[in-house]
């Protein structure tokens, strides 16, 4: 028996979920076709079938975690021409790709906030790729596993061999009658024990990165307020962060950049990184060369990243590569903060709830609508004087 290890999927982490099967125990698979989908830190992965054989043992149950390295098929009668071409299990090059969704549910308007409506995005995310064989799926690999955790027939929402969405799933499982209490679909979290079992993937990469917040930086953090009365209500809020802070990039450069080996790396290109809220954890996807992109364009990769990370995960290519980052907690709840800085990075933006308050205009209080911001920095690269002229960019920029 031919053993195919998980081979490493390029999240940094040292293992893979099990998701869904695309094969059983004594069937047969060609070189190339889907084999299996896993769940990493950020995206549903169809890893491919490396040789052409019987599927003899699959050493894995859906849901299960495997580690990077650890046996997942066992074949038989495989081609050996064929394997030998092919790479070794476990082989960097066997490495596959993220699978995307389909976009266009992006919201139009915005408020000012990554988590909250945003303008719909332009580029249509790559679909599932067809397989060389073998009937066309019923949905992509993240509402397969919803309608299976649901309990949901996706045969018999399919209309014509449309592809199923995941509302259409939700909504078909609110509408059918309760399962039976030995039947029922078990809660996500029935007990504490279940619950720190089945943290996923996201959660814990955000925690490995916190983890190396808190242990490699020397965190210093500046509040204050910027009065956007002068745009506020007629221009989206989060393009002119995005906009404010590629100006104040530009006046201190040390805070767009990156600390290795105790060295202060200033980055030519304004790439900043998102933090955007999900059900399965953190994502902080990259919008590259802002300075060189349309407000339009940017808008719209937002709603992108949006759009992924709370359908299928954003792939690994747009999480890498951020020079600063920003995040608009505001959206939930919340002034100010302490927003923490994750190495590389040297710095991190944060935007908290507009609020009227009082400033004074021509000597007299006046009631506007002010933007409170909370920057944070890494005081072993970045001095308090570059801080605060950075901030004092920002509000500017905002402010104009």
């Amino acid at each position: 028996m031919k053993i195919f290890t998980l081979p490493d999927l390029g999240e940094g982490l040292p293992d893979a979920v099990v998701r869904e099967w695309h094969v059983s125990e004594g069937s047969s698979i060609a070189a190339h076709e889907s084999l299996v989908t896993v769940e990493t830190a950020k995206a549903l992965v169809e890893v491919p079938a490396p040789w052409g054989g019987r599927v003899e043992k699959l050493f894995a149950e859906v849901d299960e975690t495997v580690n990077v390295g650890d046996p997942l098929v066992g074949f038989t009668g495989t081609d050996e021409g064929e394997a030998e071409a092919q790479p070794g299990p476990g082989d960097s090059e066997a490495v596959p790709e993220p699978v995307q969704a389909a976009a266009g549910e992006g919201a139009r308007g915005d408020s000012g906030t990554v988590v909250g409506s945003l303008e719909r995005g332009e580029a249509v995310l790559e679909a599932e790729p067809q397989q060389a064989q073998g009937p066309r799926r019923l949905a992509t690999p993240s509402v397969r596993t919803l309608a299976r955790r649901l309990g949901v027939d996706l045969q018999r929402l399919s209309k014509d061999g449309a592809r199923v969405t995941a509302a259409q799933v939700c909504d078909a499982a609110g509408s059918q009658p309760q399962a039976p209490a030995e039947t029922a679909v078990k809660p996500a979290a029935a007990t504490a024990g279940e619950s720190a079992t089945a943290m996923s993937p996201a959660r814990r990469a955000m925690g490995l990165s916190m983890s190396r917040a808190r242990d490699q930086v020397a965190q210093i953090t500046l509040c204050d307020d910027a009065d956007i009365s002068n745009w506020w209500g007629s221009a989206p809020a989060l393009l002119r962060l995005i906009r404010a802070l590629q100006a104040a990039c530009i006046a201190e450069p040390n805070l767009n950049a990156l600390y290795r080996d105790d060295q202060l790396i200033p980055q030519e290109t304004i790439n900043i990184g998102l933090a955007v809220d999900s059900p399965r954890g953190l994502f902080v996807p990259v919008l590259r060369d802002v300075a060189a992109r349309s407000d339009d364009a940017l808008l719209q990769q937002v709603a992108d990243f949006k759009h992924q990370a709370r359908e299928t995960g954003i792939a690994q290519s747009d999480l890498q590569g951020g020079s600063i980052l920003l995040s608009n907690f505001g959206a939930i709840a919340g002034r100010y903060a302490t927003p923490l800085v994750l190495p590389p990075t040297v710095a991190i933006v944060g935007a908290g709830r507009v609020c009227q308050g009082v400033v004074v205009v021509d000597r007299w209080p006046a009631m506007r609508p002010l933007l409170p911001l909370s920057i944070s920095a890494d005081h072993r690269a970045v001095t308090g004087g570059e801080l605060a002229r950075f901030l004092q960019a920002m509000l500017q920029a905002l402010s104009g």
